[in-house]
């Protein structure tokens, strides 16, 4: 079969099983008359293997390793032939290869080079190295965000053109993307995620949204290029517990302190990017979130839990006062013949 065909067979993107065939040999694929690769039932039962050790908590890269050695036991056992070692066992833990997986300033330099070159399909294996061999906050923080902070620099000194960075844009975002589908679930805290007007460089704050989603919270995303008026139909929609508003440039907010101000009495208002100056921060009076997402996560994630006890700490105590003991006047309770009309003349 080909490997669209594999691909669809065990449920793996074709950059995916590309991956562990040029990293740790898991396929072995014959070559048709007509120099296209073919796999077999093998190459198909070793990636079920893998992904059932995957789905254990095992890394792509020991899941690979425990399968081939598997196999070449199971061989050596049927011939009485010691098997020798494989590829991954003979060679030093700290090759290139594992290097690559362990550095990720090496996974982006080599993302850099793919997005150079507008290469996707070498792009996407490194980002299938990032996200299969460490967690997805892990590729998030140390792989994608330092990744994006050096194409814009690269952009900035005119050593990449607007063609790179769109590519390198819609490769990432389509990354994101799928690691989004979540956001509308659970009843965790709400929080509307968007940039001002004319910011539209919103990649950072998209993943600021998957850490976010991924520690529980529901995500409204409204992204680049957001008009403050529609930012707060939204958040008076939502009533969200955090909105968070990213800019590269102060005017960003600037431009809108006033209605940014007026939002934040409403609701909790954060703002985060460069454009976040001392001067924006004094003349909004709302929160800042600084450089570090995943210390901004567990920060928003601490100030929602703060807000929502205070608030049912309050309702209680409104509760309280709502509740005193029934005082009636005695006049409410008067028979019939002590009851009298205020025309009635006294006696």
């Amino acid at each position: 079969m080909r490997i669209g065909e594999l691909a669809a067979r065990v449920g793996v993107s074709t950059h995916v099983l590309r991956a562990w065939e040029s990293r740790y040999a898991l396929l072995t694929p014959t070559r048709s008359q007509g120099g296209y690769r073919l796999y077999g039932a093998d190459d198909e039962r070793r990636v079920r293997e893998v992904l059932s050790l995957r789905d254990q908590g095992v890394s792509a890269m020991e899941a690979a390793r425990q399968v081939l050695a598997a196999e070449r036991a199971g061989t050596a056992a049927a011939t009485g032939v010691a098997a020798e070692p494989g590829p991954d066992e003979a060679r030093p833990p700290q090759d290139a290869e594992a290097r690559l997986r362990l550095d990720p300033p090496l996974l982006v330099a080599q993302l850099l080079d793919a997005i150079t070159a507008l290469d996707e399909d070498r792009a996407h294996a490194v980002l299938d190295t990032a996200f299969l061999d460490r967690s997805v906050e892990s590729a998030v923080v140390d792989v994608l965000v330092p990744f994006f902070v050096r194409v814009g620099e690269m952009w900035e000194l005119g050593r990449i053109g607007i063609a790179q960075e769109h590519f390198a844009s819609s490769l990432v975002r389509r990354r994101l993307g799928a690691l989004s589908m979540t956001w509308g679930l659970g009843t965790g805290p709400v929080a509307v995620l968007a940039c001002p007007p004319g910011e539209f460089h919103d990649i950072i704050l998209m993943s600021f949204g998957v850490l976010l989603g991924r520690a529980g919270w529901r995500v409204r995303y409204l992204g680049e290029d957001t008009p403050v008026p529609s930012l707060v139909s939204a958040c008076r929609l939502t009533k969200p517990d955090a909105v968070v508003l990213a800019s590269r440039r102060p005017s960003g907010f600037r431009s809108h302190a006033r209605q940014l101000k007026a939002l934040h009495e409403q609701f909790p208002l954060w703002i985060a990017g460069r454009g976040t100056t001392p001067r924006v921060l004094t003349e909004i009076g709302c929160n800042h979130l600084g450089p570090d997402i995943v210390a901004d996560v567990a920060l928003l994630t601490e100030a929602a839990r703060t807000r929502r006890r205070a608030a049912e700490a309050a309702a209680r105590q409104g509760a309280r006062t709502a509740a005193p003991a029934a005082a009636v006047h005695p006049a409410d309770h008067a028979t019939p013949s002590e009851a009298r009309s205020d025309s009635e003349p006294l006696a």
